[in-house]
């Protein structure tokens, strides 16, 4: 995976990166090497760029910087919006304020509750045997882990 693909509020360790020479010293100066955790902290309105928490600093990368950059998840919690349809999940952490869980809350959705995931691109799953629609900026912050 690269961490362009990591969702808001995750955590990721960096596995390997493809800089070209031009880049390479910069970035890699940054904190952004092989080992090194990272948590996504948060993004731009449009999505680029997205804020980054590495070696106790918050660093700005665009997403083509980003994208050369392999990591692997840390926790086995992963985001809702990168499940696979079929599977199924249970919530364990909410990464969102008041109004956000107060909307979960209103949708059915709580921490333990199962999720299956039909579709993809909004997401439609069945939560707790009830069909839901949920966004993917609202399935980003829902952590699950696969049952």
């Amino acid at each position: 995976m690269k961490l362009s693909e990591a969702a808001v509020g995750t955590k990721v360790r960096i596995v390997n990166t493809h800089f070209p020479p031009s880049l390479q010293n910069r970035i890699l100066g940054l904190g952004f090497v092989p080992g090194s955790v990272v948590e996504v902290i948060r993004e731009a309105p449009l999505g680029d760029p997205r804020v980054y928490l590495v070696r106790g600093k918050m660093i700005s990368l665009r997403n083509d910087e980003a994208a050369l950059i392999e990591v692997e998840p840390v926790s086995r919690f992963i985001p809702l919006s990168m499940a696979e349809v079929g599977r199924r999940y249970i919530v364990r952490e909410f990464v969102g304020g008041s109004f956000f869980l107060s909307r979960m809350a209103s949708l059915g959705i709580r921490t333990g509750s199962v999720i299956q995931v039909l579709e993809k691109y909004p997401i439609i799953a069945l939560v707790d045997g009830r069909e839901t629609k949920i966004g993917m900026g609202m399935a980003e912050k829902i952590l699950v882990e696969e049952i």
